[in-house]
């Protein structure tokens, strides 16, 4: 299943599952309610930012949220270092090079180069896309741990 799609179907079954209704994720959150719809509805795919507050009022990594675990149990996350560093980290133990990256990934090699030195962060689209191409999680990427 595609990731950014799965999003969508996994937000309604945490709802689901915690009786929490959309309008008190929404006030927890502080997400506007009709881009929480927009999630629900698979017309939207959250910012990152959005992505880990949703994640942490569920106690869940965000692995979870777009489908690469099937199942998790409850935690709060802390976070070690910044984006930036935990790519650069990654990209450097992965053993590939940034062009490698590039033809596993079609991310534009300037592009992994903002990221590696710290320049830009990457968005959540391309967080999942850098996750599968190096086979880690997207927890790992942002060090939430």
């Amino acid at each position: 299943m595609d990731h950014l799609n799965y999003f969508g179907d996994c937000l309604k079954e945490l709802l689901a599952d915690s009786g929490m209704s959309i309008k008190e994720l929404s006030e927890k959150t502080k997400i506007r309610l009709s881009r929480l719809y927009d999630f629900l509805n698979k017309e939207h795919i959250p910012s990152l930012e959005n992505a880990i507050k949703i994640a942490d009022v569920f106690r869940c990594p965000l692995d979870y949220l777009f489908g690469f675990v099937a199942d998790f149990t409850p935690q709060t996350f802390s976070v070690t270092g910044s984006v930036s560093e935990n790519v650069k980290t990654a990209m450097d133990n992965s053993k590939m090079t940034r062009y490698q990256i590039h033809k596993k990934t079609n991310i534009d090699e300037s592009q992994l180069l903002r990221w590696y030195a710290g320049k830009q962060t990457p968005s959540l689209v391309s967080l999942i896309t850098l996750a599968t191409a190096l086979d880690l999680s997207i927890d790992t990427l942002l060090g939430r741990k």
